[in-house]
């Protein structure tokens, strides 16, 4: 597997440098802009439909005390279970940069 390497100051200076950042095009708003996003998000990743069919199942064991926290965060978000983990695991594999 090969990893990206990010220059991390390099991107520092290019965001806060002394050169003004730009627009690109018109500054859409409400409709438009949601149009805009959706048609960028079609073109970079195709279909917006769900894939059909059973996902992957992953299985582990935590503390209690963190099951007993992801309980609470459950309460406090509204949020499913699966739907903190989906979260959480998308979140590690950012970390280790292997998530889009």
């Amino acid at each position: 597997m090969t990893e990206t390497m990010i220059d991390y100051e390099a991107l520092i200076e290019r965001l806060h440098g002394d050169e003004p950042i730009t627009g690109v095009g018109e500054t859409l708003r409400g409709h438009a802009a949601a149009a805009a996003g959706h048609a960028m998000l079609l073109g970079e990743y195709g279909s917006d439909k769900a894939k059909r069919g059973p996902s992957p199942t992953v299985r582990g064991r935590i503390a209690e005390h963190e099951y007993a926290a992801l309980e609470q965060l459950e309460v406090r978000t509204g949020e499913s279970e699966s739907a903190l983990v989906r979260v959480a695991v998308h979140m590690l594999l950012q970390m280790h940069q292997v998530a889009s």
